[in-house]
């Protein structure tokens, strides 16, 4: 042959095996979770395609001559969870090896709640509900609200507590990753943080500009504490049963020295919800020294290290079947004894060094610098190869058995049969944790992790596998473990009798250590740390489903973790923010003015300290530094027509960074940023007449704020994806009025009658983009827009009313009565229910039936879009009223002690059906019918007020 000849006959020979490989195809075997085993009659379906096929006798399947491209890979059988790979298939056939299915009765506990609170970890994240004021206060209204509407999570003007600055001596303590309140720093040190300075609304201060939801500096040095001795003992049944407190504080002696301590304990359990409770100490020392006339040097520390049992919330139908509205499915019985799984223990010291400087009669000078570290974690149970334990698992509620009856196809016999099962569910519902069950499977030896490393040489890891009991159910601890550094400096100058300007910097950097650990295993030796979602969904490869990929690649095997190892995720938060402010004030006559500024940077980084099996290149080492411009302005003007008469308005606009836990898609997996991130802008302004007569206060306020461009990301199962998915927002626009009011009349002889009230409109002006990405591939599922423009703000009511009595009688008695009355809650929602493509059936329904014309084809329409109202319908709860009451008395004893006492009790009426707050679950409920596979909503779950509880406190004071 020719050479031309052979070249053209070698050309025409490649070209046909490059077009024969193009076709390859898909094969693997099923196998069940845990035992491994085969299992035969799967049904595969290649979803698209009109292909399936069903698993021989040894569990394999094979679809051959597919074209490349990419394929969803259902699985389907009765009795197992419904499960769906994505499969990218080139010109070779592609193997996936054992694909891992569930029992129906132990999937893998994807359950929103789970998530929802994993993802709200943070050293503050169980404050959040908190009011966002907490101090007492001169402003009439804010010290009502602050207490009287702290039963209902009341937010002042609906803000979160982020929005309100929390200052120290000096110091802004707002938590650095979630921007929340920091009260639970110094929770028990009541006598020592007792001097507060309160600032409503808009106003600035000498300590910083400030935001749009007031400030309040604590100021806890030793010269500022109240002279002398004061034992405190509290009894009562909402937080804890005891509470005991010790101060001391010397006030400034001839030497200028001046120090103060206090100690403290709070211990017991709610008298309500099965394992809610406190085992409190609290510590708290300061030293002061004045120098001359001019210096001044303070030295505090203190802490409050605790360890709290969390009650989680649950749907009405578990409420039911417990019984009453304080189910707790945290909780059960070990060895006899109520044992909560989620449990917050932290130790987070403060130590602060404050020095002052009057440098002459009209300036000052003073700096601050505090230093945060400790350990914050968060207890949580776990589980891999195991049933959900949960007992309030909605596969465990007879409704879930009755919503597979499905009308006009179910027979009357299975119907029976569900209704049977369904008795029984309830009949046999305890919803208790079985911690003795646990305790029992845990001690099995795991014969296919023994099979699965047979071969390995690691002789040490194949005697511990061999020998000791793997659990498969234990309780975890999520760290949130900050190192935060702050420095603050400001000097003040009185520049005339009616002029003055402060100004001042601030630098703080901060590294919060986000790690999970062993906290109980629950009578097994160890536990097997691999990724459990990636381990279901791409088990294809042991590289995918590794939480540490390079301690796999150097000992063979993932890491064998026991009590106090870490597992699942470990990485660093980084945090800087610096900047410079200033505020100036002027008056002359009635009229005042002040006027602020700030501007600062910010930068956020991630840093992982493991390389994760799914994104090797992405989950190691730094991501990329987000970097903010920061800066605030405001306005405030008052004027006083007379002593008893005044007119105070204020406006601001500023620009906030986001924060961390918003700015990354996964920080527990990878470095990928959430898409649209960027920095929250917000405007305010409010308007206040006060009206102060001897027989008469009152305040009446009334205000707006927009905010825009904020960012939100939620982490769920998504039942439409059969994946673990992340959901992330951006371009959340809100918008916030209302009036808020307070009066107090003297009426006769030591009554006064208190009131105040708030009505609001706090309301999404925008429909949010979004984009869900799959956790396990990221790769982007769908986006589009949220429809969540006109619809409320969550959390807060924003209807609420007090009218009271205040008694203030002679030889110091004092007495109260308060009626509350609270409106407009709405629950949080869940954003998914609110896109298109959540309503997708209802929706096709509905362009399918416009096209048939009938009468019944129009009652197929209008059932459909009620289908749709159902699903993005916003539920509001409220009208509630509550009565409350409080007594106390002081006796002075040669005037020099005093013994008094105070008591409080709340909600006299007991009413325990009042919502206080709970959310829409992030799942959708599968149900097939005729048409095809349905969606519907989970039941939402809710917290209810507790009964009548009541606070005890008595105390001596010299």
């Amino acid at each position: 042959m020719k050479p031309k000849s052979l070249l053209l006959f070698l050309f025409a020979l490649a070209t046909f095996s490059v077009s024969y490989a193009q076709e390859g195809g898909i094969r693997g075997k099923v196998v069940a979770r845990g035992s491994r085993e085969a299992l035969s009659n799967v049904k595969v379906t290649l979803e698209s395609t009109g292909l399936s096929a069903v698993t021989d006798k040894d569990g394999n399947f094979l679809f051959e001559n597919l074209p490349a491209g990419d394929y969803r890979v259902a699985f389907d059988a009765p009795d197992l969870e419904e499960l769906e790979l994505r499969v990218r298939v080139g010109q070779n056939m592609r193997d996936l090896n054992a694909v891992v299915v569930s029992p129906l009765a132990s999937s893998a506990g994807f359950d929103d709640s789970l998530f929802a609170e994993f993802d709200s970890d943070s050293s503050s994240s169980d404050e959040q509900s908190l009011p966002s004021s907490l101090s007492s206060s001169k402003d009439l209204y804010n010290s009502v609200a602050s207490y009287r509407f702290s039963e209902m999570r009341f937010n002042v003007r609906g803000y979160d507590s982020q929005y309100s600055d929390i200052y120290l001596n000096g110091i802004r303590f707002n938590d650095a990753m979630t921007g929340y309140g920091p009260w639970s720093l110094w929770s028990g040190l009541n006598d020592a943080t007792r001097s507060q300075n309160t600032l409503p609304g808009l106003a600035a201060s000498d300590f910083g500009v400030g935001g749009i939801g007031g400030m309040t500096n604590v100021n806890a040095r030793a010269s500022q504490m109240r002279k002398g001795l004061r034992v405190s003992v509290a009894n009562g049944n909402q937080m804890y049963r005891f509470r005991a407190l010790v101060t001391y504080a010397s006030g400034q002696l001839d030497n200028g020295w001046s120090y103060g301590l206090s100690v403290g304990t709070r211990q017991g359990g709610n008298g309500y919800v099965d394992g809610v409770y406190y085992n409190s100490y609290s510590y708290f020392l300061s030293a002061e020294k004045l120098f001359g006339d001019k210096h001044r040097l303070a030295l505090t520390f203190f802490a409050s290290p605790s360890e709290r049992g969390a009650q989680q919330a649950s749907t009405d139908e578990a409420y039911d079947l417990f019984g009453n509205h304080y189910y707790n499915p945290n909780v059960g019985y070990q060895a006899g004894k109520l044992r909560n799984s989620r449990v917050r223990n932290t130790h987070e010291p403060i130590a602060m060094l404050n020095y002052t400087w009057d440098i002459d009669d009209r300036t000052r000078l003073n700096a601050a610098t505090a230093l945060r570290f400790g350990k914050n974690g968060y207890s949580a149970l776990t589980w891999k190869d195991a049933s959900d334990p949960r007992g309030d698992y909605y596969r465990y509620l007879p409704s879930s058995l009755l919503s597979q009856i499905e009308p006009g196809v179910t027979s009357e016999e299975t119907k029976m049969e569900y209704i049977f099962r369904a008795r029984e569910l309830a009949r046999n519902f305890t919803g208790m944790l079985q911690y003795d069950r646990f305790y029992h499977q845990n001690q099995l030896i795991d014969n296919t992790l023994i099979d699965q490393f047979a071969d390995s040489t690691d002789e040490k890891f194949k005697e511990t596998i061999a020998t000791q009991h793997r659990s498969n159910l234990m309780i975890e601890e999520r760290h949130t473990d900050q190192l935060d550094y702050n420095l603050a400096v400001d000097v003040s100058h009185q520049i005339r009798n009616n002029m003055r300007i402060v100004g001042g910097a601030n630098l703080r950097i901060n590294r919060t250590w986000y790690y999970d650990e062993v906290k109980d295993l629950l009578g097994g030796d160890y536990w097997y740390d691999v990724d459990k979602f990636a381990e279901r969904d791409m088990s294809q490869s042991a590289l995918n489903y590794q939480n540490d990929l390079d301690y796999y690649l150097k000992t063979g095997h993932a890491r064998v973790a026991r009590v106090g190892d870490k597992i699942s995720y470990n990485y660093r938060a980084h945090l800087l923010e610096s900047n410079a402010w200033a505020v100036y004030t002027y008056g002359v006559g009635g009229f005042s003015m002040n006027v602020a500024g700030k501007v600062g940077y910010s930068t956020m980084h991630r840093e992982g300290l493991w390389r994760k099996g799914l994104f090797p290149n992405n989950s190691l080492g730094d991501s990329k530094k987000l970097d903010y411009l920061v800066y605030s302005g405001k306005l405030n003007l008052s004027y006083r027509f007379s002593g008893a008469h005044s007119l105070e308005a204020g406006v601001v606009y500023m620009q906030n960074a986001p924060k961390f836990a918003n700015a990354f898609v996964s920080p527990r997996t990878r470095n990928t940023t959430t898409p649209g991130v960027s920095a929250e802008q917000i405007f305010g302004a409010d308007l206040t007449y006060n009206l102060n007569l001897p027989y008469i206060k009152a305040r009446v306020s009334g205000y707006y704020t927009s905010m825009h461009n904020q960012t939100k990301v939620i982490s769920f199962y998504d039942d439409v994806e059969r994946s673990f998915t992340n959901f992330a927002m951006s371009g959340i626009d809100k918008r916030y009025y209302g009036v808020e009011a307070a009066v107090s009349v003297p009426v006769w002889n030591g009554i006064s009658v208190v009131g105040a009230i708030n009505w609001g409109d706090y309301t999404y002006t925008s429909n949010p983009d979004f984009v869900q990405t799959i956790d396990n591939s990221e790769k982007i599922a769908r986006g589009d827009k949220v429809l969540w423009d006109g619809l409320h703000v969550e959390s807060s009511p924003q209807l609420a009313l007090n009218v009271g009595l205040d008694y203030r009688g002679p030889r110091n008695w004092f007495a109260g009565l308060n009626f509350n009355y609270y409106d407009k809650l709405y629950l949080s929602m869940n954003p998914y229910y609110r896109t298109s493509q959540a309503t997708q059936y209802y929706a096709n329904i509905i362009i399918n039936e416009s096209q048939k014309g009938s009468d019944m084809n129009v009652e197929a329409m209008k059932a459909a879009a009620r289908g749709i109202r159902d699903m993005r319908a916003q539920e509001k709860f409220g009208g509630y009223c509550t009565l409350s009451a409080n007594v106390g008395k002081n006796w002075y004893i040669h005037r020099v002690y005093m013994l008094g006492f105070s008591l409080e009790v709340k909600n006299i009426l007991n009413n325990q059906d009042i919502r206080t707050g709970g959310y829409e679950q992030m799942r959708l409920r599968r149900v097939r019918t005729p048409e095809g596979v349905k969606f519907s909503r989970f039941d939402s779950k809710y917290f209810y007020m507790l009964g009548t509880t009541y606070y005890l406190n008595v105390y001596f004071r010299f």
